[in-house]
């Protein structure tokens, strides 16, 4: 067992590279970064570079180290997180600022984050809310979005479906498989391609919507006209082309 407290400045910067494990994120007290490690590995480092910390099995700079570890972290509000990992659990219970997750395969679970990079092979990712942008690549696993997210959303998948909660960003979603569903998207721009898998927006009402949907197979499904409430509050367009799958528009 490895258990080590560094005195750092505002936000600092955790990185964390392991091959097999779990990380755990908890919130700490302002100033302090607290870490405990539970590994076999002999060659385990944790240690302080400025307002850096590092927590790794190996120390070459590669992403991916090797060694098997249960990672414990304590940290201030805002901290920066970035873990690179080959197949291990991640999760945060404490907002955090910029995160950028590199993993083969795991599921990912965050609370609130300023901006979030994701690249998976497998897993599924869960996160409360992003500010500023949200960045998801995969080739399997689910994306959730539970309250917020702001900025800009782009997202490339080969399977897996997208859930959006209260989305105020731009988005752009290419995916090869899966069904996209933002229950209220109130950003002024949409891009949805797709081989397969369904597209279901809720959109506000007194909403301008322009429209550029191209669809091979399957139907394009709109609400009933709105009866004349006065001018519209907000304008949204929306581009989507689908080989397979329909595209229904709800309001909300």
């Amino acid at each position: 067992m490895i258990h080590k407290t560094f005195e750092v400045e505002g936000s600092p910067d955790i990185e964390v590279r392991i091959e097999s494990g779990k990380v755990e994120v908890h919130r700490g007290e302002p100033g302090k970064v607290d870490v405990e490690v539970d590994t076999k590995s002999p060659d385990f480092i944790v240690e302080q570079r400025g307002n850096s910390v590092l927590v790794s099995s190996d120390k070459t700079t590669s992403w991916l180290s090797r060694g098997s570890a249960y990672i414990v972290i304590s940290a201030p509000e805002g901290s920066d997180l970035r873990v690179g990992v080959a197949s291990a659990e991640i999760q945060a219970e404490v907002p955090l600022g910029k995160v950028d997750v590199k993993t083969a395969s795991g599921d990912i679970e965050l609370d609130g984050t300023e901006s979030l990079s994701v690249k998976t092979a497998s897993g599924d990712t869960d996160v409360k809310s992003v500010e500023h942008s949200l960045t998801f690549t995969s080739a399997s696993g689910d994306l959730r979005v539970r309250d917020t997210c702001r900025g800009n959303v782009a997202v490339s998948t080969a399977s897996g479906d997208i859930r959006l909660n209260d989305c105020e960003a731009s988005v752009t979603v290419n995916t090869a498989s899966g069904d996209v569903t933002i229950a209220r998207f109130t950003g002024r721009n949409g891009s949805f391609k797709g081989m397969s898998g369904e597209v279901e927006l809720g959109i506000p009402r007194l909403t301008e919507v322009d429209l550029d949907v191209n669809l091979l197979s399957g139907k394009l499904r709109l609400p009933d006209p709105e009866p004349a409430q006065g001018k519209p509050e907000r304008r949204v367009s929306l581009k989507a082309k689908l080989v397979s799958g329909d595209m229904v528009i709800q309001r909300v």
